[in-house]
């Protein structure tokens, strides 16, 4: 049966012989999760940047808003602790990232990007925008709109209120 609405097909009940992933959100979204993160580690290999898309990725918050807790980063990135935990690690062993403990609960930590952290990211932008901008540059702009808007509307129900405590947030260039 195709879904009038979306022309998507659907076998219900649902075997292996009648799965189309060109059906399935979940792996399209994934199959082009990979197909960018495969081009910006290409695009960073390149010109010798030496940190993983994953690892920049988690710069991306902590250059925009200083301070975060380790917790709200595995949220922003959607992410077990364990994984953000290895990440955070890696980066501060390069210099990138400190972690500080919370005074009043010292299982929490709050991470602050370093000079040496927004200068990889201030270095590094032009590649990801032009890593973006190649992948989808075949496609119509209302179309990537529409998609972006989709995917936007799927995601946002998911999120949660900010659960940053503002006193623990400082201009990072001031405690770097």
């Amino acid at each position: 049966m195709v879904d009038p609405k979306f022309r998507c097909t659907y076998n219900h009940p649902m075997s292996i012989k009648h799965f189309n992933p060109r059906d399935s959100l979940g792996f399209l979204t994934w199959k082009v999760s990979r197909l960018a993160t495969r081009e910006l580690a290409a695009r960073f290999a390149k010109s010798d940047i030496d940190v993983t898309v994953e690892q920049w990725r988690a710069l991306i918050p902590l250059y925009k808003k200083d301070g975060l807790s380790q917790g709200t980063l595995c949220d922003l990135m959607s992410q077990e602790k364990t994984g953000v935990c290895r990440l955070v690690a890696a980066l501060e062993k390069h210099g990138f990232v400190r972690r500080e403990s919370c005074k009043e609960d010292r299982r929490v930590k709050f991470l602050f990007i370093t000079k040496a952290g927004r200068e990889l990211v201030d270095s590094s932008l032009d590649l990801a925008v032009a890593s973006r901008e190649d992948l989808v540059d075949h496609i119509d702009e209302d179309d990537l709109a529409i998609c972006m808007r989709v995917l936007w509307q799927i995601i946002e129900p998911t999120l949660e209120a900010d659960s940053i405590c503002p006193e623990h947030i400082k201009d990072s260039r001031e405690r770097s």
